[in-house]
């Protein structure tokens, strides 16, 4: 199992980095997310199930995306999600944000991605702890940055 905690702070009102994580604007920082197509309860909300598809290189991945939890209070925002990715990962993240300051908002990404499979839990312990480090760091930059832009 590959688990991580990362958090930094944005120069941005919460509500504004809020924004990028609403349903309807996560391809503005999952760049990869080629479609995000609500199946079953309500966009932004807890139980909402999305049909997702990714594509990293030639390889496109489909998986449904389902919210865990979802919480939007004036100081404080979360949201939780989770999937499996081809019968061989389980993977769950969430996002926290809390206001630090009416221009500034702490980012605080987790998660997990656990092997479902023998395969599967072989790719996790042969991977590189950098190199996920490295994806986890890069995405929370990209929201930092577009949040930030955004001024």
């Amino acid at each position: 199992m590959v688990k991580w905690k990362e958090q930094m702070i944005i120069n941005a009102p919460i509500e504004r980095v809020w924004g990028l994580f609403q349903d309807e604007q996560i391809q503005r920082i999952m760049p990869k997310v080629e479609s995000h197509d609500l199946l079953e309860g309500e966009n932004n909300a807890t139980g909402a199930k999305h049909a997702q598809v990714y594509t990293e290189g030639k390889q496109q991945q489909r998986y449904i995306v389902e919210t865990l939890s979802y919480v939007d209070e004036p100081d404080r925002k979360y949201r939780e999600t989770a999937f499996e990715m081809g019968h061989m990962f389980k993977v769950r993240y969430a996002f926290s944000l809390e206001k630090e300051s009416s221009q500034s908002t702490r980012f605080i990404y987790e998660g997990q991605n656990k092997g479902m499979s023998v395969t599967g839990k072989m790719m996790l312990l042969a991977g590189s702890k950098k190199a996920a480090r490295n994806t986890v760091l890069n995405f929370m930059n990209r929201v930092k940055e577009r949040a930030e832009r955004e001024s």
